[in-house]
């Protein structure tokens, strides 16, 4: 799976998440909109939709379970973090969020995280100079 794939797939978690409770505040939409700017995900039509529709839950706890098979620590740190600012986007976390964030929680435990690789210190150069060339 390749970045923009799983970077939709994080953003359908979350929205898919934020329907847990069968209903949409205004802050979560909000957050929502927040999060497809930052993937640069603001015109998937597939993505707006899912805030038309109530996302069942067993739709999202697959993405969840295909998001895990091919993530990171880092990755999932980044989906753990989303799905809490998307909770809390109302200032308010019900018991079926909570129950959702533990579900979830078990499910990161259960699915071993792919190895990250790390670049070497060279390729770390090497990205530097391109940045640094393409900005320049």
């Amino acid at each position: 799976m390749n970045n923009l794939q799983q970077e939709k797939l994080l953003v359908k978690i979350v929205i898919g998440a934020a329907w847990v409770d069968r209903h949409l505040e205004a802050e979560e939409i909000e957050y929502f909109q927040q999060l497809l700017e930052q993937y640069h995900l603001h015109i998937d039509d597939e993505l707006q939709q899912l805030l038309k529709f109530t996302v069942p839950l067993k739709q999202t706890e697959l993405w969840i379970v295909r998001y895990l098979k091919n993530s990171t620590n880092t990755e999932r740190d980044a989906l753990l973090k989303a799905i809490v600012n998307m909770l809390m986007a109302d200032l308010c976390v019900s018991e079926i969020e909570r129950e959702l964030l533990d579900e979830y929680s078990e499910y990161m435990l259960a699915i071993p995280p792919h190895t990250e690789v790390k670049p070497t210190k060279i390729e770390t150069v090497i990205r530097f100079i391109q940045k640094l060339i393409v900005s320049g």
